[in-house]
C-alpha cells in the first residue's frame, strides 16, 4: 500500500511539473488570428488553414522558435481561425472548396497578429458552373 501512496505522490509532482512547464512554453506565445472571406466578402466557413514552421535560419535567429509538427485546423461558421504559436517564421496556407488555395510567409513576434484572407474562386469551378 505504501508504495502505491508514493506512485500517487510521484505523478501529481509530475503533473505539477509538467503543468508550469506548459504555462512557461504559452507565456511566450503569441496569437495568430484571422478571417477567411471570398472575394466578394462573404465569410468561408469550415476552410482549411494549415501552418508550417519555416525552421531555415533558426540557429541564427534567437526569435525563430517555432514548433516541430504542422497545425491544421478549419475556420468557424464566421469564418474565424485562432491559435497560439512561439514566435518564427511560418507558411500560412488557406483552402477551401471552390476556391484557389492562398498561401504566405509570415513572421511572429511577441504581438498578437491579424491574417486575414480573401480567396478567389476557382477558375476550374467558375467553368464547370457556367
Amino acid at each position: 500500500m505504501l508504495y502505491s501512496v508514493s506512485i500517487i505522490v510521484d505523478m501529481k509532482t509530475l503533473w505539477g511539473v509538467l503543468l508550469l512547464s506548459m504555462t512557461a512554453l504559452a507565456s511566450g506565445a503569441t496569437t495568430l488570428s484571422g478571417t477567411v472571406r471570398d472575394s466578394e466578402g462573404a465569410v468561408i466557413a469550415k476552410a482549411h488553414v494549415v501552418i508550417h514552421w519555416d525552421s531555415a535560419g533558426s540557429n541564427y535567429l534567437g526569435d525563430n522558435l517555432g514548433i516541430k509538427k504542422d497545425v491544421t485546423l478549419s475556420t468557424d461558421s464566421e469564418g474565424r481561425f485562432s491559435l497560439d504559436l512561439p514566435p518564427g517564421f511560418y507558411d500560412v496556407f488557406i483552402a477551401a472548396t471552390a476556391f484557389t488555395p492562398h498561401c504566405d510567409k509570415i513572421r511572429l513576434k511577441d504581438k498578437p497578429k491579424t491574417y486575414d484572407v480573401k480567396l478567389k474562386l476557382s477558375p476550374v469551378a467558375s467553368k464547370e458552373l457556367d
